[in-house]
């Protein structure tokens, strides 16, 4: 195979990590943060949602020559993470934000208040 055949074909080739980049990076809006409304009798629910995200990557391209063939390469990664904050209720009358309750943060408090009243009639029975 010559040269001139090698470099007729050229591969076409889209980095996945260029799409994930893309998505996230040209999808400013509120869209990332805020759900589809749901609507029910007279109220209208906005799921809302906190969202981080984190991507990176890079790659490198090497041309073809005469004594070695084209190169390509990549990598890249990411953090994404979702967290459901609350919903928004809107009637007619007026908006009002629920916020969801964090069910390891509610944990916690029960087995600190546990333990500190199991400390306190502990004491007491001395």
């Amino acid at each position: 195979m010559d040269s001139s055949s090698a470099n007729d074909k050229q591969v076409i080739y889209r980095s996945p990590i260029r799409s994930i980049f893309d998505k996230f990076s040209s999808t400013k809006d509120a869209s990332l943060v805020y759900g589809e409304p749901i609507e029910f009798e007279d109220k209208c629910v906005l799921p809302v949602a906190k969202v981080n995200y984190y991507v990176g990557g890079g790659g490198g391209y090497s041309d073809a020559s005469e004594n070695t063939s084209a190169a390509q390469g990549e990598g890249g990664g990411g953090y994404f993470a979702i967290k459901p904050v609350g919903v928004f209720e809107i009637t007619p009358e007026k908006v009002k934000f629920r916020p969801v309750m964090n069910s390891y943060f509610i944990l916690t408090i029960i087995s600190v208040v546990t333990l500190g009243l199991g400390f306190l009639w502990k004491r007491s029975r001395k």
